[in-house]
């Protein structure tokens, strides 16, 4: 983590195009990023994400890390991710095709190794775009034994502001077995690249919030570095959760 956050530190201070980027419309999206808990920073997982937007995406009029989600565009993805303190591996695709209706069907497919055991899950989600930035959407969700299926219902809309870049609302209800989780979420973005947010989740047997923060960092065109931390607001839950990340955008 400290040798990743030293490269995207001196990337920026030596990078002749560190504030000259143009924002340019992108297709493609790739990245790395390593997270932990402050409590246990060397026990953390590694990142890796890749995906392709069918039309170019737009990153000039909206904060950088949901040009993604108000792109409203087909697009294909791909993950691995990496937790050597509990042998896990983890590694999946997913897609969303979008109708010109705005209608949206997706669906993905995750295998998880944990040690010498394999699990493969699925699912699958629908929703529409009700305005250019909002959506709602079912989704269902199921594997193979020992997997529990879910499903349930998602919101989100993000409200552009005069004097900062804007808010992005999130609300959700998943069902799994006879319990059910509900999560709330508002995130402020100050400008394109800082936000600050909070979140509430409730369920049969635990509830909580937590606050956060993450800045995007914008070197070029073509490569940004990512940094966030999150708190969760509870006695029973120790240190702070960091993220530093990567990514490139062509």
């Amino acid at each position: 983590m400290k040798t990743l956050t030293k490269i995207a530190l001196l990337t920026a201070l030596t990078s002749t195009q560190a504030f000259a980027a143009q924002d340019n419309p992108f297709q493609h999206q790739a990245g790395i990023a390593y997270s932990a808990n402050s409590e246990e920073v060397s026990d953390g997982i590694w990142n890796a994400n890749y995906r392709y937007y069918v039309s170019p995406v737009d990153q000039a009029n909206s904060p950088y890390a949901l040009n993604g989600f108000l792109a409203q565009t087909t697009n294909f993805g791909a993950h691995y991710s990496n937790f050597d303190a509990a042998d896990a591996e983890n590694y999946g695709v997913d897609g969303t095709y979008v109708f010109a209706s705005k209608w949206f069907i997706g669906a993905n497919y995750h295998k998880s190794e944990v040690g010498n055991f394999d699990v493969d899950t699925y699912g699958a989600h629908f929703g529409f775009y009700f305005n250019e930035t909002s959506e709602v959407a079912a989704f269902y969700n199921d594997g193979e034994d020992g997997v529990e299926e879910s499903y349930g219902l998602l919101a989100r809309s993000y409200l552009p502001l005069a004097s900062t870049s804007g808010v992005n609302l999130r609300a959700a209800w998943t069902h799994f077995d006879s319990d059910d989780l509900f999560n709330v979420g508002a995130d402020w973005y100050v400008t394109d690249s800082w936000v600050v947010g909070a979140g509430y989740h409730y369920s049969d047997d635990d509830d909580g919030f937590d606050v956060r923060t993450a800045y995007w960092l914008r070197l070029s065109d073509s490569f940004s570095a990512n940094f966030a931390v999150a708190k969760v607001v509870d006695s029973d839950y120790d240190g702070v959760d960091m993220s530093v990340g990567v990514i490139g955008r062509f």
